[in-house]
């Protein structure tokens, strides 16, 4: 009976770490489908047209729309590290929350940035007060 709920313990750590595994690269794969192919696989964008978000104060200084930001996209001129762009970002409404989610804590691991990790609770709460 012992070795049985050993085993039957061993079997779920198995199953449960490589549900972990599968998911562990999503953020990377959703910015390189939806995001790189205007700023970059390095998050540097497009000098002077496309704003970095490789070490991105913009993004630091509005993290709490993000969520909003990235769903619905921007019109209008934006200052990123003391330069203006005015360049319209579309946004994309096919993303999910656990998306956008995955997303944002993709540029706080990969690109340098100033963003804190976000949780799916905050992204969820940002997506309800999205204009």
């Amino acid at each position: 009976m012992r070795w049985r709920n050993l085993f039957l313990v061993a079997i779920l750590g198995i199953a449960v770490a490589g549900c972990f595994t599968e998911r562990k690269d999503e953020g990377q794969l959703l910015y390189t489908r939806h995001c790189a192919s205007c700023h970059l696989e390095n998050g540097e964008g497009l000098r002077g047209v496309i704003p970095p978000l490789l070490d991105s104060d913009y993004a630091a200084q509005h993290r709490a729309e993000l969520a909003c930001l990235i769903r619905n996209g921007i019109n209008g001129p934006i200052q990123v590290n003391g330069k203006t762009y005015n360049q319209p970002m579309p946004g994309n409404n096919q993303l999910t929350e656990a998306d956008i989610t995955n997303i944002i804590n993709y540029l706080h691991k990969e690109f340098n940035s100033p963003i804190q990790k976000i949780s799916f609770g905050e992204v969820r709460d940002q997506m309800k007060a999205c204009p």
